[in-house]
């Protein structure tokens, strides 16, 4: 399961990181693409970025806590 929190991870992050690089591109340009505007990219990098925060404090609490032995 830590595997696939680390690639949501990493997909949130570079998602939220070429979403932002696109809004700041498309503002100096002066252009919108699709009708989206810089403003819509920001706020969708914004969102990732906290994905990226919420899976990160996961991980460190899921790790700190004692796993239980399992009878059997």
């Amino acid at each position: 399961m830590d595997k696939f929190y680390a690639f949501l991870n990493k997909l949130f992050l570079l998602l939220g990181l070429i979403g932002f690089i696109v809004a700041i591109i498309e503002k100096l340009g002066g252009f919108g693409v699709m009708g989206l505007f810089p403003l819509s990219y920001l706020r969708f990098s914004g969102m990732c970025l906290l994905f990226v925060i919420a899976i990160s404090l996961y991980q460190q609490t899921a790790k700190k806590q004692p796993q239980k032995k399992r009878k059997r």
